[in-house]
This record gives C-alpha cells, structure tokens and sequence, in this order.
C-alpha cells in the first residue's frame, strides 16, 4: 500500500497527465488517462491480493511487490525490482581478475545501489520516465548516461554496470 501513497507514484501519474494534455492540445489525441490509472491501481491491488499482502520473490535477486536487501557475491549477477523496493549492495565485488558485469533493472520500483569509490566502476544507466542519481551529483529523468567514478582507469579491470530505470527511482552511493 505504501506504493500508491508514495511521491513516485504520484510524480508519475502528474507525467502522464501533463504529456496526455499535451498530445490533446497539439495532435488532438486524447488519452483517458484517469480510467488507464484506475485500472492499473485496480490490477496492483489484484496481483497483492493474489499473490498475498507481504510481497513474493521468485529469485534470490529478484524484489517483486516485497522490500529486500541484497548483498552481491557473485562475479556476474542481474537484480530486479519490480513494484518494490530494494537496497543493492555492490561494495564486495572482486575485479582482481577480470571485468565483473551486472545489470540493475528497475521498474515501477526503487532501488539504491552501494558501490565502493576505490573499484573502478563504469554505469551506463538508461532511464525512461524515471530518476537516477548518481554519485557525481548527476541526475537523470530521461534518457542515457555514462558514469565513470575517480578509480576508472581504461584497460584495467573494473565493474561495468547496466542499468535500467523505467517508471522507478535509482540512486547510487559511495561507501
């Protein structure tokens, strides 16, 4: 429940209702935006009452409608948050011997992600209708960005990640 009465959710939903004023006063297409919403809170409700009111997860790094702390061991991992919230963190990683990839995605959900500032880290982050913050002080709604931190050097080992935002937030911090 704590989703709907959050400022994401309702940040969005005024999104979609100034860009659904707009295609109606420029292009004359009119969107019924406030029936789209009411369906989808409708569906939201459904899929907690289905699937139980704490939340599921299918994957150890998969949060779907739950809150969850991950702490990343493996070399090459992908995370998910799907209508959650998830605290993601990537300090432990070991790039000794090779270039360690993972990919974050987010969507519909909120996710902070802890990165160590001495391993050499690159991000490029994707991010559609969403907010990213990222450890320079950088802050995205839309579009893409290529994040290098003070320890990237090119050629040597590093952490390179992927991340995707949609309808979500990220934020990323150095500890």
């Amino acid at each position: 429940m704590h989703f709907l009465f959050g400022s994401l959710f309702w940040g969005a939903i005024l999104i979609l209702f100034g860009l659904s004023m707009v295609l109606k006063a420029f292009f004359k297409i009119d969107i019924p935006i406030f029936r789209i919403v009411f369906a989808i809170i409708i569906i939201y409700w459904g899929l907690k009452l289905l699937f139980g009111g704490f939340g599921f997860s299918h994957h150890e790094n998969t949060v779907i409608f739950n809150n969850a702390k991950i702490k990343a061991t493996k070399s090459h991992s992908e995370y998910n948050v799907i209508f959650g919230r998830s605290d993601i963190d990537l300090t432990n990683i070991d790039i000794s011997e090779k270039n360690v990839r993972s990919e974050v995605n987010v969507i519909f959900g909120s996710g902070l992600i802890y990165l160590d500032p001495s391993i050499p880290t690159v991000v490029k982050i994707s991010t559609v209708f969403a907010e990213s913050k990222l450890p320079d002080r950088t802050v995205s709604f839309f579009g893409d960005y290529v994040y290098r931190n003070a320890a990237y050097v090119e050629g040597k080992n590093c952490l390179i990640m992927d991340v995707d935002v949609v309808f979500g937030n990220v934020r990323f911090e150095e500890k």
